[in-house]
C-alpha cells in the first residue's frame, strides 16, 4: 500500500475538486493501493467512451434531450469502483432499459417484438463488459432492469406484449452469447405474497396490476408534484421534455386527432400521461436505488447533470436516437448503421427492408445493392456484425451450398467496403484444390517465400528451426498490422528520389480447416472508418499533437517507422500514417502496433512516428493502440471449422489473440491482389 495524495499520484484522473479522494483540506494524506487506484480510472474511463454525445444543443429525435453529463458522476463511482478492484471483484452496473416496443409500429419501429435494434444494443453493452474485462480480469456485469410495466398501461400497451419483448430479449442474447448481460423485471424490485415460483406469460399479466401497485405503496410519494420537479429539477425537467418528445409520436395512431379531439385537446393529454410517467418514475428510481445502489454503478438512457449516473448510449448509431425501441436501423453498404423512425427509411429510395428469412418477421433496412444477392439458385442469407464484418451463410441451411458456389467478385466488393466477410456452413472448404481454385477467382494470388498457401498453425519446439520463425506460427498473441508491412518495393516520388515502401497485398483469404476452442485464438478486425469515427471520445486523446486532440486532419501529417530483425532484418521509414484506400478513396489507417521484448519471445517489432519528440511518439501510439482494441471498433472473430474469410488488407489492420498451445487449431492463408 502506498500513502500519496491523488492530486499528485493522478494528475490527470478526472476527479472534481470535491471528489472524496482528494487532498483533505488539511493537506492529510490517505492510503491506496496505487495499481487499484489506476485500474479503477481506466475502468471508469471505459465507461467515459460509451456517455451520450456530449455538445449537443437540440433534443434528440427519440425523446432524450441532449445536455453534458457531468463529471460530478466522477466522483460518485470511482470510489465504488476502487473498493471493487481491491477486492478483485466483478464490476456490478445496472441500467433501467428495454421496456417494449413502442405502440407506433406505422411509423417508428418494426413490430411488437425485439428486432436488429436490439441485437445492435445488447452488443454495443456487451462491449462495454468486454471492454472492462480487456484491462481488468474479474471483468464486468450489467443488469437491464426493464421498466416495462412501471408505464405500458398509460401507453396502451398490453402487458403481454411487455413479457413476450422481455423473454424474446432474454433469448436473443443467450443465442448471441452475450454472457455478461443480466436481466431483472420489476417483480424482483417489489414483494408480492403468494407469488407463484414459476413466471409465465399468464402468472405475469395476472399480476402486473400488482406489481405495479406494489411499487408505488411501496416506493411512491404522495406528495409528489410533478409541476414543482420539473420546475425546480433539472434533469426532471429533461426527461419530461423527452417524454413529451417521443409520446406525440407513440401515440399518434392510439389517439386520433379530429373526431372530438383538436390538436391542443391532444397535446393536454400527452402532458397529463407525461407527468403521471413522472411520479411512478420517481417511484421506480428509488426502488432501482434501494435494490442496487450499494453495489452497482447506476447507468442511464436519461441525459443526467446529478452526478448520480452515467448516461450513455444503447445504440452505436449515428443521428440522434440512441434507444432501440423508439426506432429502427438501416445499414450502409460501408457497414455504417442509421436509426431513424420507420417512416424515414420508408420514404428513402436508398433503403429496402430486410425481413426474417423463416419468419418473414421485419428485422432492419439496408442500402439497396446487387451485392446482396448472388445467382437465384445460390439463395443465401447476409447478416451484419458487431462493431463491422457480414456474415453469409446458406439460406437453406449449412452445407447445402459449397465452396464452389461462392460469388467470389461479389464477396471481394462486399469485402471492399465492410471487412471481414465471413462465409459460414459452406462444404468443401477444406480442400486445398477448391479454396486455391476460389482465391484465383478472388483476384490474383500472391505467392510468398513459404509458397502460395500460408498454415497457420502452433509448430511448438519446430517452430526454432522453421526457416519462417515467426509469431504467426506460434500460439502467442499478436500485435496489430496489415500483411506485408515488410514486404517492400521502390515507389518514385513526385520530386523523382526513390523511397522504399510496403508492397501490401490488397486482400487475405483464410479457411479453418480444423475447429478452434471457444474463447480463445480470436483473430480482431479493426477498420480505419471506426477508429476515425471513435478517435475523439477515448481518455488517451486529450491533447497530443501540439496539444490537440488527434483527428484525420493531423494525422493524415503523420509519417511512422519500423524495424525489426524477422523477415531478414528490415528498416521502412517516412511512411504515412494516413493513405486513400486504392479503390473507394476512403482514408485508411496504416499502422503496426509496436512490440516491444515483453510481448514476445520471438523478434520484436520498434515503431516510431517521425519528427515528434519522444514524449509525442508514445503519446500518439497509446491513442491508436487504445482505439484498434475499442470493442466499439473491433471485432473478434471466433472460428468454426469451414469458416472462410475475406478481408481487405487496405481497409482496416488485424491482429490475433494468443490462445491455449496443443490445441490443434489450423487456418490456411492465401494473400491476393
Amino acid at each position: 500500500m502506498l500513502s500519496l495524495q491523488v492530486r499528485d499520484a493522478l494528475p490527470q484522473a478526472p476527479l472534481a475538486s470535491s471528489s472524496p479522494l482528494h487532498e483533505t483540506s488539511n493537506g492529510s494524506t490517505i492510503c491506496l493501493d496505487e495499481t487499484a487506484l489506476k485500474t479503477s480510472v481506466a475502468i471508469l474511463a471505459v465507461l467515459d467512451r460509451y456517455r451520450l454525445d456530449l455538445g449537443k444543443t437540440k433534443e434528440q429525435d427519440d425523446g432524450q434531450p441532449s445536455s453534458p453529463t457531468s463529471p460530478a458522476s466522477h466522483d460518485t463511482f470511482l470510489p465504488m469502483i476502487y473498493q471493487t478492484v481491491l477486492c478483485h471483484k466483478p464490476v456490478r452496473m445496472c441500467l433501467p432499459a428495454f421496456p417494449f416496443k413502442s405502440p407506433n409500429a406505422i411509423d417508428k419501429v418494426l413490430g411488437k417484438v425485439p428486432d436488429t435494434a436490439e441485437e445492435v444494443a445488447l452488443a454495443h453493452l456487451n462491449g462495454i463488459c468486454l471492454a472492462i474485462e480487456d484491462i481488468y480480469e474479474p471483468g464486468a456485469k450489467l443488469v437491464i432492469v426493464s421498466d416495462g410495466l412501471v408505464y405500458n398501461d398509460l401507453l396502451g400497451v398490453p402487458d403481454r406484449d411487455v413479457w413476450v419483448y422481455g423473454e424474446t430479449l432474454r433469448a436473443l442474447a443467450l443465442e448471441k452469447g452475450y454472457s455478461h448481460i443480466e436481466f431483472s423485471r420489476l417483480q424482483d424490485l417489489v414483494h408480492l405474497e403468494n407469488l407463484p415460483t414459476q413466471m409465465d406469460d399468464m402468472v405475469y399479466v395476472a399480476n402486473a396490476t400488482n406489481f405495479r401497485r406494489a411499487l408505488l405503496n411501496t416506493y411512491g410519494d404522495p406528495d409528489f408534484n410533478p409541476g414543482h420537479e420539473i420546475s425546480n429539477n433539472e434533469d426532471t425537467c429533461l426527461t419530461y421534455r423527452g417524454y413529451l418528445k417521443f409520446l406525440r409520436t407513440d401515440l399518434r395512431h392510439t389517439y386520433l386527432i379530429g373526431q372530438g379531439r383538436s390538436r391542443s385537446k391532444y397535446k393536454s393529454g400527452i402532458e397529463c400521461i407525461a407527468k403521471a410517467m413522472l411520479e411512478r418514475g420517481a417511484a421506480f428510481s428509488k426502488a432501482v436505488k434501494s435494490r442496487f445502489e450499494q453495489s452497482h454503478i447506476r447507468l442511464s438512457i436519461h441525459p443526467s447533470t446529478s452526478g448520480t449516473k452515467i448516461s450513455i448510449r444503447t445504440l452505436p448509431t449515428t443521428g440522434h436516437f440512441t434507444t432501440p425501441w423508439h426506432c429502427s436501423l438501416a445499414f450502409d453498404l460501408d457497414g455504417t448503421i442509421h436509426s431513424a423512425h420507420r417512416s424515414d427509411f420508408e420514404a428513402d429510395p436508398k433503403y429496402e427492408l430486410v425481413t426474417d428469412s423463416t419468419t418473414g418477421r421485419p428485422l432492419h433496412y439496408r442500402e439497396k445493392s446487387p451485392l446482396w444477392n448472388w445467382t437465384p439458385s445460390v439463395a443465401i442469407t447476409i447478416s451484419h456484425l458487431y462493431p463491422c464484418g457480414i456474415m453469409i451463410r446458406p439460406a437453406n441451411g449449412p452445407e447445402t451450398l459449397c465452396i464452389e458456389d461462392v460469388d467470389a467478385a461479389k464477396v471481394r466488393l462486399l469485402a471492399e467496403q465492410n471487412s471481414p466477410v465471413i462465409l459460414r456452413g459452406f462444404s468443401l472448404t477444406d480442400r486445398r484444390d477448391l479454396y486455391v481454385k476460389k482465391a484465383y477467382e478472388l483476384g490474383i494470388p500472391i505467392p510468398w517465400t513459404w509458397g502460395l498457401v500460408l498454415e497457420i498453425k502452433e509448430l511448438g519446439m519446430d517452430l526454432v528451426k522453421n526457416p519462417n520463425n515467426t509469431a504467426a506460427l506460434s500460439a502467442e498473441g499478436m500485435p496489430f498490422h496489415y500483411d506485408g508491412v515488410f514486404k517492400t518495393h521502390l515507389v518514385k516520388l513526385e520530386d523523382g528520389t526513390e523511397v522504399l515502401r510496403p508492397n501490401a497485398p490488397r486482400f487475405q483469404f483464410f479457411t479453418a480447416v480444423t475447429p478452434s476452442p471457444k474463447e480463445t485464438g480470436y483473430t480482431l478486425f479493426t477498420p480505419s472508418s471506426l477508429i476515425l469515427r471513435n478517435l475523439s471520445t477515448l481518455s488517451s486523446n486529450r491533447g497530443t499533437r501540439s496539444h490537440h486532440p488527434l483527428n484525420l486532419e493531423i494525422l493524415s501529417t503523420l509519417k511512422w517507422s519500423i524495424r525489426t530483425e524477422a523477415f531478414t532484418s528490415r528498416n521502412v521509414t517516412a511512411m504515412p500514417l494516413i493513405e486513400p484506400h486504392p479503390t473507394t478513396g476512403v482514408p485508411c489507417l496504416r499502422y503496426h502496433e509496436h512490440w516491444g521484448t515483453e510481448k514476445t519471445e520471438f523478434d520484436p517489432v520498434i515503431v516510431k512516428i517521425d519528427h515528434v519528440s519522444t514524449e509525442e511518439d508514445v503519446a500518439i501510439r497509446a491513442v491508436l493502440d487504445e482505439a484498434l482494441r475499442d470493442r466499439r471498433n473491433c471485432y473478434w472473430h471466433s472460428w468454426e471449422k469451414g469458416d472462410l474469410l475475406v478481408g481487405d488488407n487496405w481497409a482496416g489492420l488485424h491482429t490475433r489473440s494468443g490462445f491455449r498451445a496443443g490445441v490443434g487449431r489450423e487456418l490456411w492463408r492465401i494473400h491476393f491482389d
